[in-house]
């Protein structure tokens, strides 16, 4: 019986020990990060100082929330000295140094000031003040490193605590130097897109993570940009958030909030500054169809691939913003790139539209006419449109034409269709190879 208690008592304390120390990262769009870390300190009953200095250099002070039973943190100031020839020189001010000169003679003394450029040293034999150059300088001899020098990012604590020994502590704030992005590579055949999604996470934030529980929020949220505090990289004040439980099998995707989620479902290590690439999504195989579009006033006629993200269609995600490569098989079998377009977030049951170029073979062009004043309260104008079929297939065009508020189509030569959300009216204008054809609508302004 002892033995099964023992046994039991080890299985226990081995599902409890990974608590104790383990990472959770949540990573935002537009520079933000949840960072979430257990641990233990080892600590003395009563009041203490420690310093903690395992977190990044993007940490904002003001976020931070720390957890432990029996432990109160009393002040915290956030402490990083870049280990600069500048930052070490203001730290031995009124200390003693000896410089070596080029010339290899020694100066020794008080240090009394340093520019940049010259330094000054009272001399211990003479106490005459003497101004160096510090191009003249070979090197300067100084005492250890002073105890107020942090050469890490370093949360300096003033703790209070009730007993001593090892306490769990939980930490949790936010971070700027994460970031992560959506690059969705796509196989197009005519009628289907193979898509395949993979995320690209970037860690610029000066601290490495092992073994992380990694989630990802799609969605823009909202913060209170304050003060930028400069070298080191923290922030003097932002918006608190809280933490948030680790879950989840896959790339497992969930609303959240007003957001959406994406939590791996395995852990994943980051080394500092590196970029790492994970898929979101298994390949889809999504239904799309093409098609020509030419914007009234535009450059050129945009070859559109354009679906609707729904199940039915083969998708039915809701999508992160990000950039769609496309590719298409030659004859020989060969995927050749076709054009990229970017996506802003897209939900289900929205229509995504991937624009991949100019057609080469197709002309349009429009030019505005006739306009004219109807009344003191309204205008009009005529615009006529040009479409030219240069290719060997029949194609279709969509014109489309942004109104202006307050007006609307009085007449027009062909039929057309009108979006009332865009305020956008749509001609479809079919072509025989090498044919070209023109038409006109009228446009009335009202105001």
């Amino acid at each position: 019986m002892k033995l099964r208690h023992i046994i039991t008592a080890v299985l226990l304390l081995s599902l409890m020990l990974p608590l104790l120390a383990e990472d959770w990262i949540t990573i935002y769009n537009d520079d933000l990060s949840l960072i979430r870390s257990s641990f233990n300190l080892d600590l003395k009953g009563g009041r203490q100082k420690y310093n903690f200095d395992d977190i990044t250099s993007r940490i904002m002070p003001s976020s931070v929330i720390v957890k432990g039973d029996g432990i109160r943190v009393a002040e915290q100031n956030y402490e990083y000295d870049l280990a600069g020839k500048h930052q070490i020189m203001a730290k031995y001010l009124d200390k003693e140094v000896m410089a070596i000169m080029k010339d290899q003679s020694r100066l020794q003394g008080m240090l009394k000031f340093f520019d940049g450029s010259n330094l000054g040293i009272i001399e211990s034999d003479t106490q005459r003040l003497l101004v160096i150059a510090d191009s003249e300088v070979q090197w300067i001899q100084l005492a250890s490193l002073p105890t107020n020098f942090y050469t890490k990012p370093t949360l300096a604590w003033d703790l209070i605590v009730a007993k001593g020994g090892k306490h769990p502590m939980m930490m949790t704030y936010l971070s700027g130097g994460f970031s992560w992005d959506v690059t969705y590579n796509a196989v197009w055949d005519g009628k289907k897109l193979d898509l395949n999604s993979w995320v690209t996470i970037n860690n610029q934030s000066g601290k490495a993570f092992e073994d992380t529980n990694l989630k990802l929020i799609a969605g823009d949220v909202n913060q209170v940009r304050n003060k930028y505090m400069g070298r080191g990289g923290a922030y003097e004040d932002g918006m608190m958030m809280e933490s948030m439980a680790p879950s989840a099998p896959s790339f497992e995707e969930k609303a959240f909030h007003d957001f959406h989620m994406y939590t791996l479902d395995q852990k994943v290590s980051f080394a500092n500054n590196q970029t790492k690439q994970l898929e979101l999504y298994p390949l889809q195989k999504v239904t799309a169809f093409s098609v020509y579009e030419f914007k009234t006033f535009g450059s050129g006629v945009q070859s559109l691939i354009k679906f609707t993200n729904t199940e039915d269609q083969g998708l039915g995600k809701p999508l992160p913003k990000g950039a769609i490569k496309v590719y298409k098989a030659d004859t020989d079998g060969n995927l050749e790139f076709i054009g990229e377009d970017s996506i802003n977030h897209t939900s289900r049951n929205e229509e995504v539209s991937i624009t991949t170029g100019t057609a080469f073979d197709l002309v349009a062009s429009s030019t505005v006419r006739n306009q004219k004043t109807v009344s003191q309260r309204s205008s009009s104008r005529e615009i006529q449109v040009r479409v030219k079929n240069n290719s060997k297939e029949r194609k279709s065009v969509n014109v489309v034409h942004q109104l202006p508020r307050n007006s609307k189509v009085s007449f027009a030569e062909l039929r057309y269709g009108y979006d009332e959300f865009k305020n956008t009216v749509t001609f479809t204008v079919s072509l025989d190879p090498d044919k070209e054809q023109s038409f006109f609508f009228r446009e009335l302004s009202e105001w």
